[in-house]
């Protein structure tokens, strides 16, 4: 059992430690800025400074309108699909609909990545009182499942695209996977310490 729960904690620790030095690198200290910035169009600059997703609709708005109107100009040529990622007015309206996506989908992992590493947390605390008050294997199973769910939840992830969505869950998974490797010491010191003199009381 000690070389299992020994077994448990190291590599439970290693995982939390070299991801949270992850994250702490994307947001502090990796390079993000290029030569080639100075070339991006002012959509892509405006793209970059929106704060909150009201402000993208705001933009989208205005180049869906371009849009609108383009098109009911009957001179205006006929752009094909497969072209208009690449030319006015489709271009803008393109760019700014991918940017709402990824905006929306940075917000559904961050309010994930809250609700399972709330279970997460939820199962040490069951898997915890079972271990020292009922049964010793129940007790591991929960804190094996809620350790498993803060580390798969709070794991470093590939980016193409940052916005400020994207910094929010970055900076989310950096605190809970802190949390958790903190919360993880927390409980090996507490077993260590009081469990292990219990049992050898009895």
């Amino acid at each position: 059992m000690r070389a299992l729960l020994i077994t448990l904690f190291i590599i439970g620790l290693v995982t939390l430690s070299t991801q949270t030095f992850r994250h702490i690198y994307v947001k502090w200290l990796e390079p993000r800025s290029s030569v080639l910035d100075k070339y991006e169009e002012k959509i892509e600059k405006d793209i970059k400074k929106s704060q909150d997703l009201d402000e993208l609709l705001v933009l989208y708005d205005k180049a869906h309108g371009k849009v609108t109107v383009y098109e009911k100009d009957a001179k205006n040529p006929y752009i094909p699909d497969k072209e208009r990622h690449n030319k006015e007015p489709y271009k803008s309206e393109y760019k700014l609909k991918n940017s709402i996506r990824n905006w929306e989908s940075y917000s559904r992992d961050i309010f994930r990545l809250r609700f399972f590493w709330v279970c997460g947390f939820l199962s040490i605390v069951i898997g915890s009182l079972a271990y020292v008050k009922f049964d010793r294997w129940i007790g591991i199973v929960g804190l094996i499942a809620g350790f498993s769910e803060m580390i798969y939840w709070t794991c470093p992830f590939n980016f193409s695209y940052t916005n400020y969505e994207f910094e929010r869950l970055l900076t989310n998974k950096l605190i809970f996977s802190l949390i958790a490797w903190l919360l993880l010491i927390c409980l090996w010191l507490f077993a260590t310490k009081f469990v292990g003199k219990k049992r050898n009381a009895v």
